[in-house]
């Protein structure tokens, strides 16, 4: 029943806020901004966007292999699509990661390594997305108002600070002295889980790091390419500064799969570079049909698979 409440609610929330969003700027200019539309520069960008899945499927790859776990690029490629599908119907943006964390542990008997590869590999996207908007800063921290360079080298800082503690033998320790949570701690699953983190510590999460600093950057030019086909003209340099914020707040289980929180993103930051509302609005609206698009890839992927699991157990 709870359960039931909180979807409610966020329902609620994203619908308040697209109505409030739309009752401002307007419709019918969205709508001119969307028809008018440069549909190469949104192919292109869908195109990168795909591409984008296989990158962070190979990411995955290579902290599985660092836990001792072979699976097929193509079969975790699949499950990313899969996973953008429940991110896009499911009320949070953590969906598709609980579903790709099911759907690999039913081939594998190590859950806990399995399920702490899904934590690390969306962990490495989010720590360098922000390690790259903090190195951007001093070129172009005059572009933006101070409280958004605050935020970002705030959020860059509790990150890698989490990731430290996370990591660390003597924060567990710490924590192990702390007799409310010493009992938690010392749980075989809890002392399983901390044992899979304690394997990432290692050269080959340098791989990792490298496909997300590539996909990152895959990310700046596919909102660059939507941008483009609406007529937005701005320094790449908004994107690499805007984008890390608005993945942070998709991150924040307040709305369904985002809606409203993202296109209020948009529309609050790239206002700062001068973009119209209306244009603003458009490009968060390209953004999220883009996903859902591949969520509907990803949606086909998960029937046909049910169907051949189907198929299989009634042989």
């Amino acid at each position: 029943m709870r359960d039931r409440i909180v979807n409610l609610l966020k329902i609620g929330i994203s619908l308040g806020l697209l109505v409030l969003l739309v009752w401002k700027i307007g419709w019918r200019e969205t709508w001119e901004t969307l028809r008018q539309a440069d549909a190469r520069y949104l192919m292109a960008a869908w195109g990168l966007y795909l591409f984008s899945m296989v990158l962070r499927a190979y990411r995955w790859k290579v902290l599985l292999q660092i836990q001792k776990l072979e699976v097929p690029l193509s079969r975790l490629t699949s499950l990313y699509f899969i996973g953008t599908f429940f991110n896009s119907v499911l009320p949070t943006g953590f969906g598709g990661d609980v579903v790709r964390m099911y759907e690999l542990t039913k081939q594998s008997d190590q859950g806990t390594e399995s399920v702490s590869t899904v934590l690390v590999d969306r962990l490495c996207g989010f720590v360098v997305l922000f390690i790259m908007a903090s190195l951007a800063l001093p070129f172009s921290y005059r572009l933006i108002p101070p409280l958004v360079s605050a935020m970002i080298v705030g959020i860059t800082v509790l990150t890698l600070l989490g990731v430290w503690m996370a990591l660390s033998d003597g924060v567990w320790s710490w924590l192990s002295a702390v007799p409310l949570v010493k009992r938690l701690i010392g749980m075989p699953k809890v002392q399983q889980f901390r044992f899979s983190l304690a394997a990432y510590r290692t050269r080959a999460i340098s791989g990792a790091l490298v496909a997300s600093l590539a996909f990152n950057v895959l990310l700046m030019v596919f909102n660059y390419l939507i941008a483009l086909a609406l007529g937005i003209r701005i320094s790449p340099w908004y994107f690499l500064i805007f984008i890390p914020i608005i993945s942070f707040l998709l991150t924040l289980p307040v709305s369904l799969s985002g809606i409203g929180v993202r296109e209020g993103g948009y529309v609050l930051l790239f206002g700062q570079a001068g973009v119209p509302s209306s244009l603003a609005f458009a490009l968060s609206l390209c953004v999220y049909a883009s996903a859902v698009a591949t969520g509907l890839i990803g949606g086909l992927l998960y029937a046909l698979q049910g169907y051949r699991e189907l198929g299989g157990s009634s042989g």
